[in-house]
């Protein structure tokens, strides 16, 4: 059963900022990278760690021995749990090894995750293949990859898809706002899919690509998080440790305040935003895992959390109240804070929960929406929350590997949908793709019976 250890901030960097060594494990979340609670932490990074874990992996499958490549491929999966290639070659290794009872084990184990593999396409599996078992796991492997769920068209946006960095909803004009790297500019979008450029990155407002938007409707505000990027048109090398929070008038798009980062000499480039009901706005750096915080009424931004056991946040997202926040890493999974306690973990869930490859996410009504551009195959996920505990409840694919599907990328809620950009790998000048799936899409993934199963020989008397 999945447990959740929540850890308290450590000791602060500045006044206002935590770093946190994460020590939260948990059948569904990743191991800690830092050693166990109460022992120093070792001097290799995860990072390190993983990179002299896969070479040890590379060299023993070269030689041919195979305790050593299960071995390493066994300690990368306990290190980066979310990431599959581990769990595949431990399935190789078995094979190899004529350990198939524990190869089906782990076959079983990505297929309850939802990831989509062929096994066949090796030939390490050969002696393993001839029993109804494998059979049977490998097409529900195989299978896992074909389309299904709900995603309609709701409209298309000029230009590469690439490009579009951040979406918003702007209840004010009853459009969409999405915002660009390369020329800074914000676009509306009407329902029908017309659109036009209401805001351009120049000289007097101080814009550089724009990497996140928030709409505050109710007090007239867009928040915009904007960098100068490589992609940007006016990107000049001396600049890039720029970025800034902008508070614009969401009726006029007047810069009202601009906001950067401590002087620390580090790149910056702040991204996604979140707002609470009470005017916290919070956003990410994507140069480091660092959370930077906007406190209502206040005139500074300030560092509010730093985790260097993270990788690199991609997004983020609050409940309104400001009692939770979540933050997703690519590959590490959701980082879930308590601010008000100061406390964090890493989120915690079932078995067949994968938080792998997450590039944008959403709360709404006790539920997290994360886009898995990066998971195999790519998916969007609704992930249900015990109000309880916080841990999640369920995992519900909404839709899985849809046609349009190429890496999606940035989405939002609006309404009872969730709209997102389907298609950021394709070729440039293609246009984007946004797609519409409705929130309650889907239905809680669950793991095969196998021991019920009268079809199969099941794997543990194998």
């Amino acid at each position: 059963m999945s447990r959740k250890i929540v850890t308290a901030f450590a000791a602060a960097l500045t006044a206002l900022v935590f770093t946190l060594p994460l020590q939260a494990q948990s059948a569904g979340a990743p191991a800690e990278p830092g050693g166990q609670a109460g022992q120093a932490a070792p001097a290799e990074s995860l990072q390190e760690q993983v990179a002299a874990l896969e070479e040890k992996s590379r060299v023993a499958y070269e030689e041919g021995r195979w305790v050593s490549f299960y071995s390493a491929n066994m300690k990368l999966n306990q290190l980066l749990p979310y990431e599959p290639e581990y769990l595949v070659n431990v399935v190789r290794a078995c094979a190899l090894l004529g350990r198939r009872t524990t190869a089906y084990h782990y076959m079983l184990q990505l297929q309850q995750q939802g990831f989509t593999y062929d096994f066949n396409a090796t030939d390490d599996t050969l002696d393993i293949r001839d029993t109804e078992a494998y059979k049977y796991i490998a097409n529900l492997l195989i299978d896992a990859g074909n389309p299904a769920g709900e995603g309609v068209f709701a409209f298309d946006l000029p230009g590469s898809p690439s490009d579009y960095s951040a979406i918003a909803w702007d209840a004010s004009r009853e459009v969409f706002l999405a915002g660009t790297a390369v020329e800074g500019a914000l676009l509306s979008v009407s329902a029908n899919g017309e659109t036009k450029t209401i805001l351009e990155a120049d000289g007097e407002n101080g814009l550089w690509s724009i990497t996140g938007l928030a709409v505050d409707a109710d007090n007239n505000r867009l928040w915009v998080a904007s960098a100068a990027t490589p992609q940007f048109t006016g990107y000049a090398a001396d600049e890039e440790v720029k970025s800034a929070l902008f508070e614009l008038d969401l009726k006029t798009l007047e810069v009202l305040n601009r906001f950067v980062p401590s002087g620390d000499g580090a790149p910056h480039v702040l991204g996604s935003l979140a707002i609470t009901q009470d005017g916290h706005v919070y956003v990410i750096d994507h140069a480091s895992p660092l959370i930077y915080l906007k406190s209502p009424g206040g005139d500074t931004l300030n560092p509010f959390m730093a985790s260097p056991e993270m990788i690199e946040f991609s997004d983020i997202a609050v409940i309104p109240d400001n009692s939770r926040i979540y933050v997703s890493d690519a590959v590490l999974g959701i980082l879930e804070i308590a601010p008000l306690a100061e406390q964090a973990g890493m989120l915690a869930g079932p078995e067949t929960m994968n938080l792998g490859g997450i590039s944008s996410l959403d709360y709404r009504d006790g539920n997290l929406y994360a886009v898995q551009g990066d998971f195999e195959p790519e998916r969007i996920v609704r992930l249900e929350l015990d109000p309880a505990t916080g841990a999640v409840l369920s995992v519900n694919p909404m839709a899985v590997a849809l046609l349009e599907f190429n890496r999606p990328g940035v989405g939002m809620i609006k309404g009872d949908s969730l709209f997102y950009i389907a298609n950021t790998e394709t070729a440039d000048e293609a246009g984007a793709i946004v797609l519409n799936t409705p929130l309650s899409a889907g239905a809680a993934a669950v793991a095969p019976r196998m021991k019920e199963d009268p079809r199969i020989v099941r794997p543990e008397n194998q």
